[in-house]
């Protein structure tokens, strides 16, 4: 039998929260009070933005949360946009970021400079299919071409570096981040890199706990906060690991974890996202870390072009004996 917290139902955490407060201790109310009387903004705020907010300390906030019947801030946190965003109608909301991003920027690198500036589409209606899968196209080109400025070059460097120099590679992600550990490990093991991205809980907390100092953890989440990631991250950390974080948001748990954490984010669009905590769980493209993933790859190949060669060599033999083709 489950005796563990239920999720509460839909609708019902603002409710709880304040039905909560008669219970709570004086710290733990002031948490509580922080946070009911500004959801939107407790939406968005780390556990430690809140404990300042409040006067008290980090652990006070986590602790509020579960005598709340939480299992902590971060399913108070998520449960608490669910039910936030429950209460305004779901639909496009043209800002003043998107007013901003329709204008002209630059054109592609390559495009001919007399061509004349590239003009992203205004706002398409809700039944102007072509338009909202342009306008949806050109706001993802916009936010990929701002990428470069979101990484810092040391921490480049220092990832590439680690990955380079790995005896093995852990690469765990969850959900959304799934498919990209899965890509990152097929294409970090194609530079001759040593990796894996196990699909089973227990065998990525197992693989995690035996890492060493000379292996790499790379841990991929687009909150940053997701619980099976986060646990076999920061068991590589304990074991002496060095972990690679890559988010979409910051400050996060899992970049309080990492040795070097890259943060790659879509920005602020109608289309992309508002760039809020609830969005980036459930409608922000994961986009920014497959573009990140493939970058690393290519400067590891560039980094030792040899071994990158051998191994595409090796991966190809495999591909080829997969093909099955019957005799004339």
């Amino acid at each position: 039998m489950n005796t563990g917290p239920q999720v509460p139902e839909l609708g019902s955490v603002p409710g709880r929260i304040r039905a909560g407060m008669a219970l709570l201790h004086p710290s733990e109310l002031r948490v509580a009070e922080v946070i009911a009387s500004r959801p939107e903004w407790a939406i968005e705020a780390s556990a430690q933005e809140v404990a300042d907010a409040a006067g008290t300390s980090r652990a006070t906030v986590v602790r509020t949360a579960q005598r709340l019947g939480f299992t902590g801030y971060p399913q108070l946190r998520v449960l608490l946009a669910r039910d936030v965003g429950a209460m305004s109608p779901l639909g496009r909301r043209w800002d003043e970021a998107d007013a901003e991003s329709a204008g002209k920027v630059g054109g592609p690198a390559g495009a001919d400079p007399d061509a004349g500036p590239f003009e992203l589409p205004g706002p398409a209606g809700p039944d102007d299919a072509i338009g909202l899968v342009r306008e949806y196209l050109a706001q993802v080109r916009t936010a990929v071409e701002h990428l470069p400025s979101l990484l810092p070059e040391a921490d480049v460097v220092r990832a590439v570096d680690l990955l380079h120099r790995a005896r093995s590679v852990l690469v765990v992600g969850t959900g959304l981040s799934e498919p990209i550990a899965l890509e990152a490990a097929l294409r970090l093991n194609a530079t001759g890199i040593l990796v894996e991205a196990p699909p089973d809980r227990v065998l990525r907390g197992t693989r995690a706990r035996a890492l060493t100092e000379a292996d790499v953890c790379l841990a991929i989440s687009g909150s940053g906060s997701t619980r099976d990631t986060l646990q076999p991250a920061r068991a590589a950390a304990a074991a002496g690991a060095s972990v690679i974080a890559l988010t979409a948001t910051t400050p996060s748990p899992l970049g309080d974890v990492a040795t070097v954490a890259l943060v790659a984010s879509m920005g602020v669009s109608a289309s992309l996202g508002t760039g809020t905590f609830a969005e980036e769980i459930t409608r922000t493209p994961r986009l920014p870390q497959t573009i990140v993933v493939n970058a690393l790859v290519h400067a590891l190949i560039a980094r030792d072009p040899q071994r990158a060669q051998a191994a595409q060599n090796r991966m190809l033999e495999v591909i080829g004996d997969a093909f099955a083709q019957d005799p004339l």
